[in-house]
């Protein structure tokens, strides 16, 4: 059985209306998800993939999310560009419907931040290295090690008949 049919048969109500019944009450996004018993993450993307079934009003997310974690939208868009997470990571996080929604939101608030839009989703802990060209330039042949005494010169092995 699905998460939706259990808490529809928990509930005694249609998942859609009991999630519609909680936004009507005034609670938030992750309010909802906690009382449902879904990750705040979770309930989100849920949410995204039936935006018509979203009953929760757009202009409220950035003031939701001030309340649940006490970081302003503003903190958290610098925080996540820190550390190069994307537009749609960020929206998911703080609880608007995807990177276009967020980035409207941050537009109308006149924040301003370089979010990494090439590599979505978890960032690299290290940058990648640049090139340093041909690593074996100017290295001795195995040959010349084996003169200098760099060990025994392997002979070559029989094959077995």
């Amino acid at each position: 059985m699905s998460g939706k049919r259990q808490i529809e048969a928990r509930w005694g109500i249609d998942f859609w209306q009991l999630v519609s019944d909680f936004a009507d009450q005034g609670l938030t996004r992750f309010d909802t998800a906690r009382a449902l018993g879904y990750r705040p993450d979770s309930f989100c993307k849920m949410l995204t993939q039936n935006p018509k079934r979203d009953p929760f009003d757009e202009f409220l997310r950035a003031q939701a999310y001030f309340k649940d974690t006490g970081e302003t939208l503003r903190q958290a868009l610098e925080r996540m560009a820190l550390e190069r997470r994307s537009w749609g990571y960020a929206a998911r996080a703080i609880g608007y419907a995807d990177g276009s929604a967020l980035k409207r939101a941050a537009v109308r608030r006149g924040v301003t931040v370089e979010m990494n839009s090439k590599h979505p989703g978890r960032p690299r802990k290290h940058p990648i290295a640049p090139k340093r060209g041909d690593l074996t330039l100017n290295w001795p042949s195995w040959e010349k090690i084996y003169e200098i005494g760099g060990g025994p010169v392997p002979q070559q092995r029989r094959k077995k008949v």
